[in-house]
């Protein structure tokens, strides 16, 4: 599979490698960290489907180490490969019985292929964590995020009838995950839907629990946080945001904002996403279009739930 030009995947793809520039040019090199280690946990995508939330309420947990920063993007060897194993090792903490990572472009193809290689040859008994989504509710978050940071720029209508989109593409779960499902046992594998996750938090994160062999009747009052809501996206303080944080004195921010303390975070959260209100207004799909891409999503929605071994509530009909 080869990425055709897709230019608000790029944006968005180019701004993730930017988070560590600073890291990229550093004059001394990284030395390794006392208790730095590979991680044994990893959250592989979607893109949209609530990795930020869940990367946050698996981190409460007192058995478990969750990056931080949260998308390391270290497998995408168009990312962040090239800063090397000391940088990526010294995310994680051996002291843990659980370190994990959250990196959405890691089901991102074809713009990225031969990650899950790279994941299986330096972890390969790493439990892998797929979050999904109502692949056509995903679509639209996805358009929501692109246009309100400024990366989308054509018509919706238009993009989305094109035969290669990285909207498209990244919908198509069952498709990226077979990769991984060529090296990892399926045993290592777990899939959590969005809307799960929404709907039954604490039986949700008790599922995330056992698969990951921690304690399952850990829970916080921290679990009713949503994060990354797209309420703001649309607001003209979220794109001045956007510019601002790619300034080279505030990249640092932006990189280092997951080491802030909860607190601290949860304030910032608020003024940026604003989880109150209620989710920015999404495009108006056309029937004809709504029919064309059910159609596309089809096989795809019936061989990831075929792995799952469930039908994915509130999800729209694609049989």
């Amino acid at each position: 599979m080869t990425a055709s030009y897709d230019p608000a995947d790029d944006a968005m793809c180019s701004r993730a490698r930017e988070r560590f520039s600073a890291d990229r040019n550093r004059r001394l090199p990284r030395r390794r960290g006392r208790h730095a280690t590979l991680p044994n946990f990893i959250i592989i995508g979607g893109l949209k489907c609530g990795t930020t939330s869940i990367h946050h309420y698996l981190g409460l947990h007192p058995e478990i180490n969750m990056s931080k920063p949260k998308e390391l993007n270290f497998f995408a060897a168009e990312q962040n490969w090239d800063l090397g194993f000391d940088w990526y090792t010294g995310r994680f903490d051996d002291r843990f019985k659980i370190n994990g990572e959250s990196s959405p472009h890691y089901t991102n193809r074809p713009r990225f292929n031969g990650v899950a290689e790279r994941i299986h040859e330096y972890c390969p008994d790493a439990r892998l964590l797929y979050m999904v989504r109502d692949p056509i509710k995903r679509i639209l978050s996805h358009w929501v995020h692109a246009t309100g940071a400024g990366y989308e720029t054509r018509e919706f209508d238009q993009t989305l009838a094109l035969p290669d989109t990285s909207y498209i593409d990244r919908s198509m779960y069952w498709m990226q995950l077979q990769p991984y499902l060529e090296l990892f046992d399926p045993a290592q594998i777990e899939i959590i839907t969005q809307e799960e996750l929404g709907a039954e938090r604490d039986q949700t994160m008790r599922r995330a629990f056992a698969f990951l062999g921690v304690d399952e009747d850990f829970t916080s009052e921290q679990f009713d946080r949503q994060w990354e809501k797209s309420a703001a996206k649309h607001e003209g303080k979220y794109q001045v945001m956007e510019k601002l944080i790619k300034l080279p004195g505030l990249r640092s921010l932006d990189r280092n904002f997951d080491r802030l303390p909860e607190s601290m975070r949860w304030m910032v959260e608020k003024v940026v996403h604003n989880p109150d209100k209620p989710p920015a207004p999404k495009p108006e799909i056309p029937a004809d279009l709504m029919e064309t891409l059910k159609g596309r999503f089809r096989e795809d929605v019936a061989g990831i739930e075929g792995f799952a071994g469930r039908k994915f509530d509130g999800w729209n009909d694609y049989s």
